[in-house]
């Protein structure tokens, strides 16, 4: 009778053991604390300019990785620091007032998460862009003090395949691609 007994009794606490042993983390984005920038490169020059995050929150199962949440930055408030290109890139290439988001839809995360120290980290999900939606895996390196977290990821985006228009005319060439880096800050949860 007492065998009887102690199988259910052991099921369960090995099961409650189980669900105490998979950590679940939320990362909220400060999003005044957090730099996106880009960089292409064009006919004798390079550009290089900046986009602001509107906000952003990952809850991650750091035992299987899975993910789920988004991290949404302003189109809108995209500048190069020159007037005239800014009206050109928002009117006729980002079409801001028609995409004024950006959304990388976070799926999951491989690699190792610690909870303090730094964290070699993958990004899996998708980036909608200008009517688009594509998966892609952003490489990320995150720091962990207490509950605060600094990370930088780096991606590129090959922008004329995702359907935006190619800024280049008569003598100015410009890369088909750009370079996006994403100096983010936040809290755990």
């Amino acid at each position: 009778m007492l065998r009887r007994r102690t199988l259910p009794l052991f099921v369960v606490v090995w099961s409650l053991a189980s669900v105490l042993a998979a950590e679940s983390l939320t990362f909220e984005l400060d999003p005044k604390a957090t730099f996106i920038t880009f960089t292409f490169g064009a006919t004798l020059h390079s550009v290089t300019g900046a986009l602001q995050a509107k906000h952003g929150s990952i809850k991650i199962d750091t035992k299987t990785g899975a993910a789920s949440g988004w991290i949404v930055m302003d189109t809108t408030s995209a500048n190069t620091g020159n007037s005239r290109r800014d009206r050109k890139m928002h009117e006729k290439i980002l079409e801001s007032r028609r995409f004024p988001d950006i959304v990388f839809d976070v799926q999951r995360v491989s690699g190792n998460i610690n909870r303090t120290g730094k964290s070699d980290l993958q990004l899996h999900g998708y980036l909608d862009f200008h009517g688009d939606r594509r998966f892609i895996a952003m490489p990320v390196v995150a720091k962990a003090e207490g509950n605060h977290v600094s990370a930088t990821g780096s991606l590129v985006i090959p922008y004329v395949e995702w359907g935006l228009k190619d800024p280049s005319f008569f003598l100015l060439r410009v890369e088909k691609e750009v370079r996006v880096t994403v100096k983010a800050a936040g809290r755990l949860q």
